[in-house]
């Protein structure tokens, strides 16, 4: 897929240089040229510009790109102008970010369905992590229902699938086990990639390289993690 990030902060670039990881393209902008130039070898393609300006944007494969994501922080009025602009020029897909209330009420009021805020998601998942220390990923179906990604606890580790009665005992449902590889992108750099396999193999033997996939009631979650902890 083909991505626009427009700002290349703390969360911007992350995001920009772990999409190119995946293998996507992606156009890394900010209108600090030393920013621009600092990324350079991590982002498919850096280009340092003003976004809220007007003519600016006629240089960024606007209608081409599948999303574009405005992750710019602190500065609100630029944020909010970009956004605006981006919709005149035909972009199909805008995903916003707003750093408070009233922010994302002007990005909902522009027509910007898909609105985040990583400060506050990155609070949430740390929160869980400070909780269940052994979580490595973690979202949200409804306020009683998570999927969590967890390392094997120890007491599994060398048992089978067949053998462990998740549901039964904690009332949690095994949907997959989660691997990470590498291999190597576009641009010749060596990339963590992941492989889920949905349908588990009732022989499978729980390694530490495992990671499961699980989805119920975090209090469950809480209760199955704690054991390794008594």
């Amino acid at each position: 897929m083909k991505y626009i990030i427009i700002g290349l902060g703390n969360f911007g670039s992350t995001l920009a240089a772990r999409l190119t990881g995946m293998g996507h393209e992606v156009f890394g902008v900010d209108n600090s040229l030393e920013i621009v130039e600092q990324y350079k070898d991590r982002i498919t393609h850096t280009i340092c510009l003003d976004s809220s300006k007007p003519s600016s944007l006629n240089s960024l494969p606007i209608k081409d790109a599948d999303q574009i994501i405005v992750a710019i922080g602190e500065d609100v009025g630029a944020s909010i102008l970009t956004t605006a602009m981006l919709k005149q020029h035909g972009a199909q897909t805008i995903i916003g970010r707003a750093i408070n209330p009233l922010h994302q009420t002007v990005l909902e009021s522009i027509g910007i369905e898909t609105i985040f805020n990583p400060e506050k998601i990155a609070a949430e998942q740390f929160a869980k992590q400070l909780e269940m220390n052994d979580v490595v990923e973690s979202f949200d179906l409804s306020e009683d229902c998570s999927i969590l990604e967890i390392e094997v606890p120890k007491r599994y580790l060398g048992r089978t699938a067949n053998n462990i009665d998740f549901l039964g005992t904690y009332n949690l449902k095994l949907i997959g086990i989660k691997r990470f590889m590498t291999k190597k992108n576009i641009l010749g750099m060596m990339s963590k990639y992941s492989t889920v396999t949905i349908e588990v193999d009732p022989e499978h033997e729980f390694t530490e390289s495992d990671i499961l996939v699980l989805m119920g009631d975090i209090k469950n979650f809480q209760k199955m993690i704690g054991r390794d902890r008594d």
